[in-house]
């Protein structure tokens, strides 16, 4: 080959080394204009695994300059003489695709999720490796904390003897060993469930409702029983305890679960005898009509109510609340009868029940103050008389509701209480309502309630007050206190 055919290849490969490098620089100087704007560390890497290049986040992360890093390799940045034994780089470059990576770099004290993603050219040769990193220690120690701290948090549930779940966002984040075995459920697979899935359908409105309600006011301790059925196909009367936390910073409930068959059983044992004594035949059916409502707000009732005939043409009537709940309202009860029975006997007069009353009660009862509200109906004068100690207020209808208020302190409350009496004459058409305090809704403000007993009979308000509490029961879970109510219509 002559010497001018030699020059003429040499100056034709310069040419094409002049343009590589040319269009070499230019897809540095864009892929660097375009690096900076990411906020991750990134390095871009020659094919002979010298760096290149890195972003400005790059730069900074390391605190190093541009200059100090050309022809160098990544390793020898971080003071290293040979290359990471956990690296990825070369894999990338065999496989020639993204590799994801997360590790630990001693020498920054850091957890980093590192990609390494190879840019190939036209001809699947490799242009550069960009590698990326993200700082990623917070989120570990994070992590480490938040699964301490869950560690921590199932050792102190553990120790509670009674099934406990921790819900968030209506799902169990926590449970310990007795809330497992509740529903038979191993640990993991109970964590993440939807906690409505654990109870029965017909309660799952109000448990939502419920849960609302707690994470909206922040409540504590609302407390709430179900019927559960175990997988042996036995009924569990379960009372849930249910409170508002922070779990991980976030508005939770805590539940506590208490299994209290044994102790409903007796309960309801006391409920039958306490129903058996309820009076379930009114005298004076050719003179009035007689409608009862009669819902406890627990097994037991703290409510009584009571129609002594004392002859043809005269009745008592006693309606009464019990301070306190359960067996000892319900053994208050017993004891009230007794005594009412007795007096009956010295008297007819309700002012004067009310009073003797009140004297034994300041004696006997110490602090068990009993509401209650006396009144009898003579046929013959067509008179109601009315005395209220505590249930201070009933209803008398005509043409429209009217509010009758009948003044008087708790029985045994005061020695030398004083009481005051309502003399109504009836005619025939009139209407009295007798209620406890949890039926005090009736007077609300707004008369709707009023406003439709004018225009149904007793009977039809008494259906209408046991489906409005059957309701709430549904909807809340239970009522707040007993509701009792006499609603008697002259014929």
């Amino acid at each position: 080959m002559c010497r001018k055919e030699k020059v003429s290849k040499t100056n034709i490969r310069i040419n094409q080394l002049t343009k590589a490098r040319t269009e070499h620089e230019l897809i540095e100087k864009e892929l660097n204009e375009i690096l900076n704007g990411i906020p991750d560390v990134v390095k871009v890497y020659n094919p002979d695994y010298t760096i290149s290049f890195f972003n400005d986040a790059g730069y900074k992360f390391y605190n190093i300059d541009a200059e100090d890093i050309k022809g160098k390799r990544c390793y020898e940045i971080l003071g290293r003489t040979e290359k990471c034994i956990d690296c990825s780089c070369e894999e990338a470059v065999q496989k020639k695709k993204m590799i994801y990576k997360e590790r630990y770099v001693q020498e920054l004290n850091k957890f980093m999720d590192i990609c390494y993603n190879p840019i190939l050219d036209e001809n699947g040769e490799i242009i550069y490796i960009v590698e990326r990193l993200s700082d990623v220690t917070e989120k570990k120690v994070l992590q480490k904390s938040l699964e301490e701290r869950e560690e921590r948090y199932k050792a102190a549930i553990n120790s509670i003897p009674d099934p406990v779940v921790v819900i968030l966002d209506n799902i169990i984040v926590l449970a310990n060993r007795e809330a497992c075995s509740l529903v038979n459920l191993d640990y993991d697979k109970l964590i993440g469930t939807n906690i409505f899935k654990h109870f029965p359908k017909k309660y799952v409105r109000s448990v939502h409702a419920r849960y609302k309600r707690i994470l909206a006011y922040k409540k504590m301790k609302d407390i709430v029983e179900y019927d559960f059925n175990h997988p042996n196909n036995k009924t569990a009367n379960l009372q849930i305890s249910h409170s508002y936390i922070l779990y991980d910073g976030k508005p939770a409930i805590i539940a506590v679960i208490r299994d209290i068959t044994e102790i409903r059983n007796e309960l309801n044992k006391a409920a039958e005898l306490q129903r058996k004594t309820l009076q379930n035949d009114f005298p004076a059916k050719e003179f009035i009509d007689i409608n009862l409502v009669y819902v406890p707000a627990n097994i037991v009732s703290g409510d009584f109510y009571r129609i002594y005939k004392i002859n043809d043409e005269l009745i008592i009537g006693m309606i009464t609340d019990v301070r306190g709940k359960g067996i000892s309202a319900a053994l208050s009860i017993s004891a009230f009868d007794v005594l009412c029975f007795q007096e009956l006997q010295n008297t007819h007069e309700p002012i004067e029940i009310i009073n003797n009353l009140n004297k034994k009660l300041v004696d006997y009862y110490e602090e068990n103050y009993i509401a209650a509200c006396c009144f009898s109906m003579d046929f013959n004068k067509k008179e109601l008389k009315a005395v209220g100690a505590g249930i201070n207020q009933f209803i008398f209808q005509r043409e429209s509701v009217q509010e009758k208020i009948v003044e008087g302190a708790f029985l045994g409350m005061f020695k030398d209480s004083e009481f005051s009496e309502q003399v109504i004459s009836f005619q025939k058409g009139d209407k009295f309502f007798f209620f406890t305090d949890g039926l005090e809704f009736i007077l609300d403000e707004d008369k709707i309630i009023q406003t439709y007993m004018e225009d149904v009979s007793t009977l039809q308000f008494k259906n209408y007050l046991d489906a409005f509490l059957n309701d709430t029961i549904l909807e809340k879970g239970k009522l707040k206190d007993d509701c009792t109510m006499l609603g008697i219509e002259i014929l």
